[in-house]
């Protein structure tokens, strides 16, 4: 790019940050009024605003200047089976409320309780499964090491991304704490890894209450910086009908109706995108040009739950993981499960995963266990989680 179009790329986006700051200082901009074309009052507590897709925030990030949106991936990936779409109806409580128009994106406002230096305090130097499993051997406690504890399989090799069915569930959590259930694909280590995130968590600090949501996470210097959602630039949404950081209507209940949806990463192998998509809805994707080692293939592709644990009273926290029961205790309609994993290899052919590490940081809080007997009707998965603090977790 010639010196004097970047330079002019680089003042733009000093006006639009600027314009933003006034904006949450109350001050309304011009420019920003325009971009919001209708804006969704849910009840008391949230607002949507459909933005304009050409003049959504995210096209502000200092790498994506002069950006082209790719509306849609280009192709499928080889060797798909059946539809397997979960069983969730996929609506958001916003819906009941209004819809945005085609060529438009919903963002949800930031609410009240919204405070960044809290999310930052707790993804800061934060670990991979893989890298967390080694730190705690070597530490002989993950708790003198990270905050974070997981229970995941994780795969090894070269990858054009990852899906699987999740089981949706509202786990209770402690104060300042979280629970997520997730696929990550990475590539790289230490302050050059690069990671796409994509689930499901409850997390009350960021959104003020224990509703289970949808999210998505990146990264492109190991956890220093990158953000849930579109709390900053860089995800380039195309969808009118699925909100960040929304809740979803529906939950699986003890012994009762299980809920799940697919969740998919993906790049897309002419552009170099790489897609989230939530029940076979291509949500958005980062661009390519965010990343340095995601430009290539990922390396690693994890699926599972995570949860912090601050031990505010002193002991393990009680935050749930999944259900809030172990593998252990029933499997289906008692455990949370993942099913239909798969990996999207180099060739883009979806297959099941193969060499697979199983990673339980902390089995007596948090455990996971293969399911190896509903192959025929679920694919490749395994049931996960666990209640945290109990008679052999302190």
């Amino acid at each position: 790019m010639p010196k004097f179009t970047k330079f002019k790329c680089w003042i733009l986006i000093l006006i639009i940050s600027f314009n933003e700051g006034l904006i949450e200082g109350r001050m309304n901009m011009k420019a920003v009024n325009k971009a919001i074309i209708k804006t969704i009052k849910v009840g008391h507590v949230e607002t949507i605003d459909c933005y304009d897709i050409y003049r959504q925030p995210s096209l502000n990030h200092p790498l994506l200047c002069n950006h082209t949106i790719q509306m849609r991936p280009t192709l499928n990936p080889k060797g798909t089976k059946a539809d397997i779409s979960g069983t969730l109806e996929l609506t958001q409580t916003w819906h009941k409320y209004g819809s945005c128009p085609e060529g438009t994106i919903p963002i949800r406002r930031k609410g009240k309780n919204y405070n960044p230096t809290i999310l930052r305090k707790h993804h800061y130097a934060r670990l991979s499964p893989f890298k967390t499993l080694v730190a705690s051997k070597s530490n002989n406690t993950i708790d003198n090491y990270n905050l974070h504890e997981y229970a995941v399989i994780g795969v090894l090799g070269n990858f054009l991304g990852a899906q699987a069915k999740i089981n949706i569930w509202t786990p209770f959590t402690e104060a300042h704490e979280m629970s997520i259930s997730q696929i990550w694909v990475f590539s790289g280590e230490d302050k050059d890894l690069n990671t796409v995130e994509a689930g499901w968590h409850v997390y009350k600090d960021m959104y003020g209450d224990d509703q289970t949501r949808f999210f998505i996470y990146w990264t492109m210097d190991g956890y220093r910086s990158g953000c849930y959602n579109l709390l900053c630039d860089g995800f380039v949404q195309t969808t009118s009908n699925i909100s960040l950081g929304c809740n979803f209507t529906e939950v699986s209940t003890f012994n009762g109706d299980q809920k799940d949806a697919t969740f998919s990463i993906q790049k897309d192998q002419s552009s170099g995108n790489w897609w989230v998509k939530l029940q076979g809805i291509s949500v958005g994707y980062y661009p390519s040009a965010l990343f340095k080692e995601l430009s290539r293939t990922a390396t690693k592709v994890e699926w599972g739950g995570e949860i912090v644990n601050l031990k505010n009273e002193g002991q393990h926290t009680s935050t749930q993981m999944g259900s809030g029961h172990f593998p252990s205790e029933g499997g289906l309609k008692t455990s949370s499960y993942f099913n239909w994993v798969q990996v999207f290899d180099e060739n883009n052919m979806i297959k099941d995963p193969e060499n697979v590490r199983k990673i339980a940081t902390n089995p007596n809080c948090y455990n996971l266990k293969i399911d190896n007997e509903h192959y025929g009707t679920n694919g490749y998965g395994f049931y996960y989680g666990g209640p945290g603090y109990n008679d052999k977790c302190q």
